[in-house]
Protein backbone atom coordinates (compact mmCIF):
# COMPACT_ATOMS: atom_id res chain seq x y z
CA UNK A 1 0.00 0.00 0.00
CA UNK A 2 1.27 3.47 -0.89
CA UNK A 3 2.20 5.76 1.97
CA UNK A 4 -0.33 8.54 2.56
CA UNK A 5 2.15 11.41 2.37
CA UNK A 6 0.94 14.94 3.04
CA UNK A 7 2.94 18.10 2.34
CA UNK A 8 2.91 21.42 4.19
CA UNK A 9 4.47 24.79 3.43
CA UNK A 10 4.62 26.88 6.61
CA UNK A 11 5.08 30.59 6.04
CA UNK A 12 4.34 34.17 7.01
CA UNK A 13 5.06 35.45 3.49
CA UNK A 14 4.30 34.41 -0.09
CA UNK A 15 4.54 30.65 -0.77
CA UNK A 16 4.21 31.08 -4.56
CA UNK A 17 7.69 29.78 -5.49
CA UNK A 18 7.23 26.59 -3.48
CA UNK A 19 3.65 26.00 -4.64
CA UNK A 20 4.47 26.43 -8.33
CA UNK A 21 6.71 23.35 -8.15
CA UNK A 22 4.59 21.36 -5.69
CA UNK A 23 1.15 21.63 -7.29
CA UNK A 24 1.95 19.58 -10.42
CA UNK A 25 3.29 16.75 -8.24
CA UNK A 26 1.18 16.64 -5.07
CA UNK A 27 -2.54 15.76 -5.04
CA UNK A 28 -4.56 18.83 -4.07
CA UNK A 29 -5.97 17.23 -0.92
CA UNK A 30 -2.45 16.24 0.20
CA UNK A 31 -1.02 19.77 0.10
CA UNK A 32 -1.58 22.66 2.49
CA UNK A 33 -0.13 26.05 3.33
CA UNK A 34 -0.05 27.12 6.97
CA UNK A 35 0.13 30.87 7.56
CA UNK A 36 1.29 31.83 11.05
CA UNK A 37 0.67 34.98 13.04
CA UNK A 38 -2.17 36.29 10.88
CA UNK A 39 -5.54 35.29 9.53
CA UNK A 40 -5.64 34.37 5.84
CA UNK A 41 -8.85 32.83 4.51
CA UNK A 42 -6.96 31.40 1.52
CA UNK A 43 -4.82 29.07 3.63
CA UNK A 44 -4.78 27.18 6.92
CA UNK A 45 -4.19 29.80 9.62
CA UNK A 46 -2.26 29.47 12.88
CA UNK A 47 -2.94 32.57 15.00
CA UNK A 48 0.22 32.24 17.07
CA UNK A 49 3.37 33.50 15.34
CA UNK A 50 6.31 31.17 14.92
CA UNK A 51 7.46 28.34 12.68
CA UNK A 52 7.07 25.69 15.38
CA UNK A 53 3.42 26.65 15.96
CA UNK A 54 2.80 26.55 12.21
CA UNK A 55 4.43 23.14 11.91
CA UNK A 56 2.40 21.81 14.82
CA UNK A 57 -0.75 23.10 13.13
CA UNK A 58 0.25 21.20 9.97
CA UNK A 59 0.90 18.10 12.07
CA UNK A 60 -2.62 18.30 13.50
CA UNK A 61 -4.01 18.68 9.96
CA UNK A 62 -2.17 15.57 8.79
CA UNK A 63 -3.20 13.57 11.87
CA UNK A 64 -6.86 14.55 11.42
CA UNK A 65 -6.65 13.27 7.84
CA UNK A 66 -5.19 9.94 9.00
CA UNK A 67 -1.97 10.51 7.04
CA UNK A 68 1.05 8.26 7.48
CA UNK A 69 3.75 10.87 6.90
CA UNK A 70 4.06 14.64 6.64
CA UNK A 71 6.68 16.51 4.61
CA UNK A 72 7.69 20.12 5.19
CA UNK A 73 9.04 22.30 2.40
CA UNK A 74 10.24 25.85 3.03
CA UNK A 75 8.45 28.69 1.26
CA UNK A 76 11.67 29.56 -0.61
CA UNK A 77 12.46 25.97 -1.63
CA UNK A 78 11.59 24.54 -5.05
CA UNK A 79 11.18 20.77 -5.16
CA UNK A 80 12.93 18.83 -7.91
CA UNK A 81 10.87 17.17 -10.66
CA UNK A 82 9.69 13.82 -9.30
CA UNK A 83 10.35 14.85 -5.68
CA UNK A 84 6.97 13.73 -4.35
CA UNK A 85 7.03 10.28 -5.96
CA UNK A 86 10.66 9.74 -4.91
CA UNK A 87 9.97 10.69 -1.30
CA UNK A 88 6.81 8.58 -1.11
CA UNK A 89 8.73 5.60 -2.53
CA UNK A 90 11.35 6.03 0.20
CA UNK A 91 8.61 6.00 2.80
CA UNK A 92 7.06 2.92 1.19
CA UNK A 93 10.32 1.00 1.59
CA UNK A 94 11.28 2.34 5.03
CA UNK A 95 10.82 0.04 8.03
CA UNK A 96 8.53 1.28 10.83
CA UNK A 97 11.46 2.40 12.99
CA UNK A 98 12.42 5.08 10.44
CA UNK A 99 10.46 8.13 11.60
CA UNK A 100 12.19 10.96 9.74
CA UNK A 101 13.43 11.25 6.15
CA UNK A 102 15.15 14.23 4.56
CA UNK A 103 16.92 14.92 1.30
CA UNK A 104 19.39 17.23 -0.42
CA UNK A 105 19.04 21.01 -0.46
CA UNK A 106 20.97 22.69 -3.25
CA UNK A 107 21.36 26.41 -3.94
CA UNK A 108 19.85 28.65 -6.58
CA UNK A 109 21.75 31.90 -6.16
CA UNK A 110 19.90 35.05 -7.19
CA UNK A 111 23.28 36.75 -7.62
CA UNK A 112 26.78 35.23 -7.79
CA UNK A 113 28.08 34.45 -4.27
CA UNK A 114 30.88 36.68 -2.94
CA UNK A 115 34.53 35.67 -3.08
CA UNK A 116 34.57 34.93 0.65
CA UNK A 117 31.82 32.30 0.34
CA UNK A 118 32.96 28.67 0.61
CA UNK A 119 31.61 25.18 1.21
CA UNK A 120 32.73 25.62 4.82
CA UNK A 121 29.85 28.02 5.49
CA UNK A 122 27.29 26.67 2.99
CA UNK A 123 25.29 25.12 5.85
CA UNK A 124 24.41 28.64 7.04
CA UNK A 125 22.30 28.92 3.86
CA UNK A 126 20.45 25.69 4.78
CA UNK A 127 22.25 23.74 2.07
CA UNK A 128 22.72 20.00 2.47
CA UNK A 129 24.34 17.18 0.53
CA UNK A 130 25.18 14.01 2.45
CA UNK A 131 26.20 11.97 -0.55
CA UNK A 132 24.67 9.65 -3.11
CA UNK A 133 23.61 6.81 -0.81
CA UNK A 134 20.71 6.25 1.56
CA UNK A 135 22.10 6.69 5.08
CA UNK A 136 20.74 6.53 8.61
CA UNK A 137 22.06 9.45 10.66
CA UNK A 138 22.88 10.24 14.25
CA UNK A 139 21.27 13.70 14.66
CA UNK A 140 23.70 14.57 17.45
CA UNK A 141 26.40 14.45 14.76
CA UNK A 142 24.60 15.21 11.49
CA UNK A 143 20.95 15.83 10.78
CA UNK A 144 18.61 16.53 7.88
CA UNK A 145 17.37 20.10 7.48
CA UNK A 146 13.93 21.61 7.80
CA UNK A 147 13.70 23.02 4.27
CA UNK A 148 13.23 19.43 3.01
CA UNK A 149 12.19 17.12 5.81
CA UNK A 150 9.42 14.61 6.49
CA UNK A 151 8.18 12.65 9.50
CA UNK A 152 5.92 9.77 10.38
CA UNK A 153 2.89 11.48 11.86
CA UNK A 154 2.28 9.37 14.96
CA UNK A 155 5.90 9.19 16.22
CA UNK A 156 6.23 12.96 15.75
CA UNK A 157 3.06 13.48 17.76
CA UNK A 158 4.42 11.12 20.42
CA UNK A 159 7.43 13.40 21.02
CA UNK A 160 5.22 16.48 21.22
CA UNK A 161 5.79 17.84 17.74
CA UNK A 162 7.98 20.94 17.54
CA UNK A 163 9.15 22.97 20.51
CA UNK A 164 7.65 26.51 20.27
CA UNK A 165 10.61 27.95 22.17
CA UNK A 166 12.77 27.06 19.14
CA UNK A 167 12.54 28.12 15.50
CA UNK A 168 11.84 31.40 13.73
CA UNK A 169 9.03 33.55 15.15
CA UNK A 170 8.00 36.82 13.55
CA UNK A 171 11.15 38.90 13.16
CA UNK A 172 13.12 36.62 15.49
CA UNK A 173 15.71 34.48 13.72
CA UNK A 174 16.14 31.26 15.68
CA UNK A 175 16.74 27.62 14.89
CA UNK A 176 16.70 24.07 16.18
CA UNK A 177 13.07 22.93 16.26
CA UNK A 178 13.48 20.23 13.59
CA UNK A 179 16.87 19.18 15.00
CA UNK A 180 15.37 18.70 18.44
CA UNK A 181 12.46 16.69 16.97
CA UNK A 182 14.96 14.35 15.31
CA UNK A 183 16.87 13.85 18.55
CA UNK A 184 13.65 13.23 20.46
CA UNK A 185 12.65 10.53 17.98
CA UNK A 186 16.04 8.83 18.28
CA UNK A 187 15.74 8.85 22.07
CA UNK A 188 12.53 6.81 21.62
CA UNK A 189 14.33 4.28 19.43
CA UNK A 190 13.40 5.65 16.01
CA UNK A 191 15.81 6.36 13.14
CA UNK A 192 16.54 9.40 10.98
CA UNK A 193 17.30 8.74 7.32
CA UNK A 194 18.89 10.75 4.50
CA UNK A 195 17.85 9.93 0.92
CA UNK A 196 19.68 11.38 -2.10
CA UNK A 197 16.88 11.33 -4.68
CA UNK A 198 14.23 13.61 -3.14
CA UNK A 199 15.93 16.98 -3.40
CA UNK A 200 14.95 20.63 -3.41
CA UNK A 201 16.58 23.84 -4.60
CA UNK A 202 16.84 26.64 -2.06
CA UNK A 203 16.45 30.12 -3.55
CA UNK A 204 19.14 32.38 -2.04
CA UNK A 205 18.34 36.11 -2.30
CA UNK A 206 21.07 38.79 -2.29
CA UNK A 207 20.38 39.80 1.32
CA UNK A 208 21.38 36.32 2.51
CA UNK A 209 24.82 36.71 0.90
CA UNK A 210 26.19 39.39 3.22
CA UNK A 211 28.72 38.94 6.00
CA UNK A 212 26.22 40.38 8.45
CA UNK A 213 23.56 37.83 7.50
CA UNK A 214 25.96 34.89 7.93
CA UNK A 215 27.17 36.11 11.31
CA UNK A 216 23.69 36.97 12.56
CA UNK A 217 22.19 33.64 11.57
CA UNK A 218 25.03 31.58 12.98
CA UNK A 219 24.88 33.51 16.25
CA UNK A 220 21.15 32.68 16.41
CA UNK A 221 21.94 29.02 15.70
CA UNK A 222 24.44 29.07 18.57
CA UNK A 223 21.82 30.46 20.93
CA UNK A 224 19.47 27.62 19.98
CA UNK A 225 22.31 25.11 20.44
CA UNK A 226 23.08 26.51 23.88
CA UNK A 227 19.41 26.65 24.86
CA UNK A 228 19.09 22.88 24.47
CA UNK A 229 22.44 22.19 26.14
CA UNK A 230 24.06 20.97 22.95
CA UNK A 231 27.44 22.51 23.84
CA UNK A 232 28.90 23.54 27.17
CA UNK A 233 29.68 27.19 27.80
CA UNK A 234 33.24 26.26 28.76
CA UNK A 235 33.85 24.61 25.40
CA UNK A 236 32.10 27.46 23.59
CA UNK A 237 34.32 30.01 25.33
CA UNK A 238 37.48 28.20 24.24
CA UNK A 239 36.24 27.80 20.69
CA UNK A 240 35.14 31.46 20.51
CA UNK A 241 38.62 32.67 21.40
CA UNK A 242 40.35 30.24 19.06
CA UNK A 243 38.04 30.97 16.12
CA UNK A 244 38.16 34.74 16.61
CA UNK A 245 41.96 34.66 16.70
CA UNK A 246 41.99 32.43 13.63
CA UNK A 247 39.63 34.77 11.78
CA UNK A 248 41.85 37.76 12.52
CA UNK A 249 44.99 35.92 11.41
CA UNK A 250 43.36 34.77 8.17
CA UNK A 251 42.06 38.26 7.44
CA UNK A 252 45.48 39.82 7.97
CA UNK A 253 47.02 37.42 5.46
CA UNK A 254 44.28 38.00 2.89
CA UNK A 255 42.59 34.61 3.15
CA UNK A 256 39.03 35.97 3.10
CA UNK A 257 37.19 32.65 2.76
CA UNK A 258 39.05 31.10 5.69
CA UNK A 259 38.56 34.26 7.74
CA UNK A 260 34.81 34.07 7.15
CA UNK A 261 34.65 30.38 8.05
CA UNK A 262 36.33 31.11 11.38
CA UNK A 263 34.23 34.21 12.02
CA UNK A 264 31.06 32.18 11.47
CA UNK A 265 32.36 29.55 13.89
CA UNK A 266 33.14 32.24 16.46
CA UNK A 267 29.63 33.70 16.10
CA UNK A 268 28.07 30.29 16.71
CA UNK A 269 30.05 29.78 19.89
CA UNK A 270 29.31 33.31 21.04
CA UNK A 271 25.62 32.48 20.66
CA UNK A 272 26.09 29.45 22.91
CA UNK A 273 27.67 31.69 25.56
CA UNK A 274 24.70 34.07 25.56
CA UNK A 275 22.01 31.39 25.40
CA UNK A 276 19.48 30.75 28.11
CA UNK A 277 18.96 27.08 28.82
CA UNK A 278 15.46 25.88 27.95
CA UNK A 279 13.64 23.50 30.31
CA UNK A 280 13.76 19.85 29.23
CA UNK A 281 10.62 18.74 27.38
Amino acid sequence: MKTDLRVAVCTNRSPDAALEALRPQVPADALTVVVSGRDDPTFLSEPRPGLSHARNRALAWAADAGADALAFVDDDAVVDPGWYDALRARWDEAPPEVACIGGPIRPRFSVPPPDWFSDGIAHVLTLLDRGTSVRDLDPDVEAVYGANISFRVEPLRAVGGFDPSLGHAGSRVFFGEEDEAQRALVRLGYRVRYVPDAGVTHVIPPERLTRRSFIRRRYAFGRALGARGGRSKALAARQTLASAAGAAAAAITGRDALAMERAVRAAENLGVLFARRSPAR
